[in-house]
């Protein structure tokens, strides 16, 4: 990836593409799901009760993958420019990591979350938005798996990085 960069430009922008994507669809399920209440039996309150239900921690986990990956992104695209020290490329490695790791966690949980939660209780109609940013999640992370091979293998690859002997 590193050597087309054409190629690169275009994942990346991908990348840029779906994270918005994530973003509306997950805020629009976590907006229809919040204030879902949900009445019990208790027997430690003696008898019914109302309890308020909030979002799973899962979908807001999500909302950060995209964040991150905007960031991300945008790393990309100015790193070249600062290429100087070295450091930089620690840090373009670090982050197309922690990206690659995250979107891999994020869509993994919300498909769990989905499948065997009463996530998409009765009445609620956030369930189709949220299998939507799962998929894309998916795809992200798909995306990310397709950069960050060749980074890692073009950073350690560098003649230039130095080496300690």
């Amino acid at each position: 990836m590193a050597e087309n960069k054409a190629l690169d430009n275009i994942v990346r922008g991908l990348q840029l593409l779906f994270a918005p994507i994530v973003i509306g669809t997950d805020a629009y399920a976590i907006h229809v799901f919040r204030g879902h209440n949900d009445h019990v039996d208790s027997p430690v309150f003696d008898g019914d009760a109302t309890l308020h239900v909030g979002v799973p921690a899962a979908w807001g986990f999500l909302m950060f993958c995209a964040a991150w990956t905007v960031l991300v992104v945008v790393w990309h695209f100015v790193e070249p420019g600062l290429a100087s020290r070295p450091i930089i490329s620690y840090v373009g490695i670090v982050a197309e990591a922690v990206a690659v790791l995250s979107w891999l966690a994020g869509f993994i949980a919300v498909a769990v979350n989905v499948s065997t939660t009463d996530a998409c209780s009765s009445g609620q109609n956030s369930c189709a938005e949220l299998k939507a940013a799962t998929a894309f999640g998916a795809f992200e992370w798909l995306l990310f798996m397709i950069t960050a091979i060749p980074s890692v293998m073009s950073f350690f690859n560098n003649p230039k990085r130095v080496s300690s002997s």
